[in-house]
């Protein structure tokens, strides 16, 4: 799948099947030590990733248009959202 952040592929044309996202909360811990952090994040922004694209790929979509990440905290650590424009390719 084929995942970009602009709102065009060069040289493709495609139509859009639908509006996709994600939400990805990594494993749960009470405490996160600093040097964790960035492998905590990460394991968010792939729970995310991977979500959206299982959506997009029930749509039949065969890339993902105007992706955007976002992470929030929570009460229960970091979750990371990730949104985007499923099309397929012409």
């Amino acid at each position: 799948m084929l995942l970009v952040n602009t709102d065009f592929i060069p040289g493709k044309d495609f139509e859009v099947v639908g509006l996709v996202s994600g939400v990805g909360v990594p494993p749960f811990k009470l405490r996160f030590r600093t040097e964790e952090i960035g492998r905590v994040i990460e394991e968010g922004v792939e729970r995310a990733t991977n979500s959206m694209i299982e959506k997009a790929r029930q749509l039949g979509a065969d890339a993902i248009v105007k992706v955007f990440y976002d992470k929030e905290a929570t009460d229960a650590g970091v979750q990371v959202l990730v949104w985007g424009t499923a099309v397929r390719l012409r």
